[in-house]
């Protein structure tokens, strides 16, 4: 009797059958419809212990072509009584067979990148691979008809008791179908019916189309990871490279038109293309280029490929003095489009026709989504089911949530990013609940403060080059000294042939002695800071004066609760405002002081006269403070009473008041002590006189003698500061002097007026380019001009104060270091008294006198006195002056430098590349340490919705690394020798894939709040039946904003059950009920890279 093998026991299993049969016979043969390579360790040992035949192979495995699942294969059949096939369709033929062993190779190496790489499988599969090629064992692919059958049959001729025994039933040469899978097979004893199975086997295993792969398979698994040989860590970092790089290398299906195309160069060409791609594909992105690498060119391309490529019509949101600029953008390079200024974005949109792509220049100005004009752009955006292209040069410079509100324009708050804030999880497990487990959304990473959360997403989102990463991508080409001495320089060419030469920064500190009498010196002394460190400042502490027995007004009452919940430290800020402005010059110094003490006045005139004082403009809950509370247009002159109803009559009418009759008497007393000290003050600097000014008078002598007729831009950090150097310049007998600053109307046309020929445009020649008239030689400049304008007409900068935030002497040679800049030299100059001791000791004994009070900086003022701004200070001293502004801008994109490494290796190492583009997946690679390093095996994973992650693992931890990071630890040069293999590296690998890479599923069945509340009103109801799919939905997956706000609606309208139901089921049916989830988000091992231990 027949035995059964169903691997239901341990005694029914087929897989040890098989192996007491092997061990009992001399040869094998196997058909099957399907073989798994791993689970050749089934037989693989046996086999080594038997001699080979002289004519055939010890195991003969004939495997089935790659064929439509069962349930497939009957659609097709009933389809064809319907469509019949074409006529010759059933006949086969050698390209057919060919075709179709091509197929299962192709099949069996996709395999081969599935799973995870273990030690037993390398061993199995080396094995295989050595049985192969010594003949130890054969495989065919059956091609005629898709083979189904399986069957095993043992031969052993000289065998007195039996020559053969077979298995027949439905396991297939796999793992699974030898031990796992519920299966029925039989062993076949009687003589006859081996003999039959025999030959069947033999007429296809001789059949001219059952095709030979047994070289195929060598050849496989010694390109997989399981070979003995590993890949160079070059060849797995170019594998890296190439992957990351996949936006840049799909952008190149698209066309530019050729009038653009000449006037790109490369690395703006290679964005637009990573921009196009991203904007089809992802809904949106940003250019974060930093100042003067042309943005505005690269967006103009994008749209004008998008509007070529996918019909796309382009809306420009931008800032009210760059609309101009845009509009001539429009119209010269024939864009269907239209702009708009922020400014009139709520008034304009709602009623605009729909434009496919919206580009938002200066995108930091939507950092704030409570405004009316951001609501007014999202909502035209998801209306129209516009994509959207963010420009802006400092993408790092704001808070992660300013962030997060930019690319919210484009990304729903429910939207699955496919990643989740790792770092945050890990420090707050609870994060999960609180976002109702919709941990792989934009709503999850609003509550992460880790930078490498938000590093991490911004790699899917963010296209970004610097000076840095331009010049490593550039030509180079050596060029002859005056000195008769050889240097290499960058460059970039342009289409006509024009290269642009990188100038060199030449920093230049020009100090100044103060003179016996300058009243600059006294406002250094230690009685002086002081001062203003004791200063009460009253008026900017309102609510502390609050009178509770006096009797208030609503509004009192209302005005004086905002104030307190929404204010902060704004004394501090004012104390800060008038250091900074002391350490600007001493005209701005004494300006400010005269207007603290003008508004004081104003203030006990009020109290004496139980009048009603200002607070300011604000919204009920928020109270902004700028630096116009110290530098305002405040009338100095007049009587206080005339004053005061000046500035009744001129304040916006949305000024709220509050009665003075509500504070406490000590009020009017902390106001007259502070005007005693700043009279005090007042009356020891006496009158300033510019002609007295000897930092006045050093830059005279600098515009005079050292740059006589060339354009110069002066930069300081307040109006009131350039206002006083424009008027001592004129004075001074200084020609062509212009100002800018926030209260200049049109900034542009000042910028237009200063540098005519580096505001054409791109397409324009200089003799396209009208006379300007007035034009401006020397410009004084607050950081107004920053956003979005060309200067480069210059190559001197002077900064006449100190900025407060020492990196903007960096940021401001980007002003003029910019594409196009003809001059070989960038001159900045640093107007300060004496050294740069001096200069530290004063911001110390400031920051010393601050206390509490510098917690009122933002993130764009760090307080000078740490390290790096110390070290840019000292090095501009030294004549030195850094590329980029700060250690985050000196990095890239990851795409940009992926594509940089893997584009140069294309052109240089072409044998390499085209080795690593045949490169199987889940491929590694060792190496040794490098300095500062530790052992390690790092992975890189992708899903098939195009998700990348990276993670590393050492002896103490395991972690998330950004794809810059990453980039990092693959880097290696072509003759970075390969070590090792680690002995650990699966191991760890299978952790890192099952641990930190794991891609994090939605919590399901944590029902709470509004969610909760509808699985408990129709859960086992009649009503919950007639939603049952949609209630299942709703249990395992979180609702979505939309759903979220629906189903309250529903409990605040109080729904029937009925109703209820029918909200779900419709609600479902739309998609809009619950997220969706990366569950099936196939995830594989792209490779990974062992570190050895030192």
């Amino acid at each position: 009797m027949p035995n059964l093998y169903d691997n239901i026991t341990d005694n029914t299993r087929l897989g040890p059958a098989l192996r007491y049969s092997l061990h009992d016979f001399d040869t094998v043969d196997i058909a099957t419809g399907y073989i798994d390579l791993r689970g050749w360790s089934s037989l693989a040992d046996i086999l080594d212990t038997k001699p080979v035949p002289t004519d055939r192979a010890t195991a003969r495995v004939l495997v089935g072509m790659v064929a439509p699942s069962d349930s497939q294969q009957l659609l097709d059949l009933l389809q064809d009584q319907v469509q019949p096939p074409e006529y010759g369709a059933d006949i086969h033929d050698r390209e057919r067979a060919l075709a179709r062993r091509d197929q299962l190779v192709a099949h069996l190496r996709n395999q081969l990148m599935r799973g995870l790489a273990t030690a037993e499988g390398q061993a199995t599969l080396q094995t295989l691979k050595r049985q192969l090629r010594e003949g130890i064992v054969a495989m065919k692919v059956f091609t005629e008809k898709p083979l189904h059958g399986k069957t095993y049959i043992f031969h052993a001729p000289t065998n007195r008791h039996g020559s053969r025994w077979s298995y027949v039933g439905s396991s297939n040469l796999t793992g699974a179908g030898l031990h796992r899978n519920l299966e029925l097979n039989i062993d076949v004893q009687d003589s006859d019916a081996n003999t039959k199975l025999a030959d069947w086997f033999e007429h296809r295993w001789n059949d001219p189309f059952s095709l030979d792969i047994t070289a195929e398979i060598i050849d496989l698994i010694e390109s997989s990871w399981a070979d003995e040989t590993q890949p160079t860590p070059f060849e797995v970092y170019l594998k890296v490279c190439h992957s990351l790089s996949q936006d840049a290398r799909d952008g190149m299906g698209y066309v530019l038109p050729k009038s653009m195309s000449e006037l790109l160069l490369d690395y703006q060409e290679s964005a637009v293309r990573t921009l196009s791609r991203r904007i089809v594909r992802r809904g949106g992105t940003m250019l974060g280029d930093v100042v003067g690498l042309g943005k505005t060119l690269t967006a103009v391309a994008t749209a004008l490929m998008l509007q070529a490529a996918e019909d796309y019509s382009t809306l420009v949101l931008c800032p009210k003095n760059l609309q101009a600029m845009w509009q001539q953008h429009i119209d010269e390079y024939d864009i269907n489009g239209r702009v708009v200024p922020y400014s009139m974005a709520e008034k304009v949109l709602p009623e605009l026709k729909r434009f496919n792509l919206v580009i938002c220049d200066e995108s930091h100005n939507l950092r704030n989504n409570s405004t009316i004009a951001y609501e007014a752009i999202k909502d035209y955006i998801r209306d129209n089911g516009a994509k959207v292209l963010l420009l802006t040069a400092t993408p790092y410079n704001l808070a992660f949530t300013d962030v997060a509100n930019q690319i919210g324009l484009y990304l729903e708050a429910d939207d699955d990013l496919g990643i989740v804030p790792a770092e945050a999880l890990r420090k707050d497990p609870a994060l999960a609940s609180k976002v109702d487990g919709k941990i792989n959304t934009l709503t999850a990473f609003r509550r992460s403060e880790e930078p490498e959360d938000w590093k991490r997403l911004m790699s899917d989102h963010l296209v970004r080059r610097t000076r840095s990463f331009i010049k490593r991508s550039a030509k180079k080409e050596t060029v002859l000294l005056p000195d008769g001495t050889t240097q290499e320089r960058e460059y970039l060419q342009f289409a006509n042939g024009q290269r642009f030469h990188f100038p060199t920064r030449i920093a230049t500190p020009v100090s100044h002695a103060f003179t016996d009498d300058d009243p600059a010196a006294l406002m250094e002394q230690e009685s002086t800071l002081d001062a203003i460190r004791d200063l009460i400042l009253p008026r900017y502490r309102l609510a502390d004066y609050d009178n509770p027995k006096a009797q208030h007004t609503a509004a009192d009452t209302k005005n004086l609760d905002d104030i307190r919940s929404g204010r902060g430290n704004v004394s501090g800020f004012v104390r800060i405002s008038l250091f900074k402005r002391l350490s600007s010059s001493g005209h701005s110094f004494i300006l400010s002081l005269q207007r603290q003490r003008a508004r004081n006045e104003l203030f006990i005139h009020a109290i004496d006269h139980q009048l009603p004082i200002p607070l300011g403009s604000f919204t009920d809950k928020q109270i902004a403070v700028s630096d116009e509370d110290i530098e305002g247009d405040g009338d100095l002159h007049g009587s206080a009473a005339t004053r005061y109803e000046t500035l009744k009559r001129t304040l916006p009418a949305k000024t709220k008041w509050v009665n003075t009759t509500v504070f406490k008497t000590t009020l009017r007393k902390d106001l007259a002590a502070d005007n005693d000290t700043i009279t005090t003050l007042l009356d020891r600097f006496g009158n300033w006189d510019s002609t007295r000014d000897s930092k006045i008078n050093a830059l005279v002598d600098l515009l005079t003698n050292d740059h006589p007729g060339e354009k110069v831009l002066i930069f300081t950090e307040y109006s009131d500061t350039a206002e006083y150097i424009a008027t001592a310049l004129t004075d001074a007998g200084i020609a062509g002097v212009g100002l800018a600053t926030g209260d200049t109307d049109n900034p542009a046309e000042i910028a237009r007026r200063f540098s005519p020929l580096s505001n054409k445009l791109p397409s324009q020649t200089e003799d396209d380019v009208a006379a300007v008239e007035n034009p401006i030689e020397v410009l004084i400049a607050t950081d107004v001009l920053s956003e979005g304008q060309n200067l480069q007409d210059s190559h001197i900068i002077v900064n006449y104060d100190l900025p407060w935030a020492i990196i903007r002497i960096i940021q401001r040679a980007g002003r003029v270091d910019r594409i196009g800049q003809k001059s070989d030299t960038v001159n900045l100059y640093l107007i300060t008294h004496e050294k740069i001791e001096q200069q530290i000791r004063l911001r110390q004994r400031i920051k010393d006198r601050l206390g509490a009070s510098a917690e009122a900086f933002g993130s764009d003022e760090k307080f000078f006195g740490g390290d790096r701004e110390i070290k840019i200070l000292d090095d501009f001293y030294k004549g030195r002056v850094t590329d980029d502004d700060s250690d985050e801008e000196a990095e890239a994109d990851s795409v940009s430098e992926a594509w940089l490494v893997w584009s140069t290796a294309q052109e240089q190492f072409p044998a390499i590349t085209a080795k690593v583009l045949h490169m199987q997946d889940m491929v590694h690679s060792t190496r040794t340490q490098r300095l500062n390093e530790h052992g390690s095996v790092t992975c890189y994973v992708s899903t098939a919705s195009g998700v990348d992650a990276f993670a590393t693992s050492t002896a103490t931890e395991e972690r998330i690394l950004t794809p810059l990071e990453a980039l990092q630890v693959f880097r290696a040069d072509p003759d970075t020798p390969t070590a090792a293999l680690r002995p650990d590296h699966f191991d760890r690998e299978r952790g890192l894939v099952q641990g930190a890479l794991r891609t994090e599923t939605i919590a399901a069945g944590n029902l709470k709040g509004i969610r909760k509340w509808a699985w408990q009103r129709l859960g086992g109801t009649i009503f919950g039946q007639k939603a049952s799919e949609a209630l299942d939905a709703l249990h395992a997956q979180p609702l979505t904003e939309h759903a979220t706000m629906r189903l309250t609606q529903a409990r605040r309208n109080k729904y029937t059950l009925d109703d209820l139901a029918d909200l779900i089921n419709q609600l479902h049916n739309e998609d809009r009920l619950v997220i969706g989830s990366t569950d099936n988000d196939t995830i594989k091992i792209v490779c990974s890279l062992g570190v050895q231990d030192a």
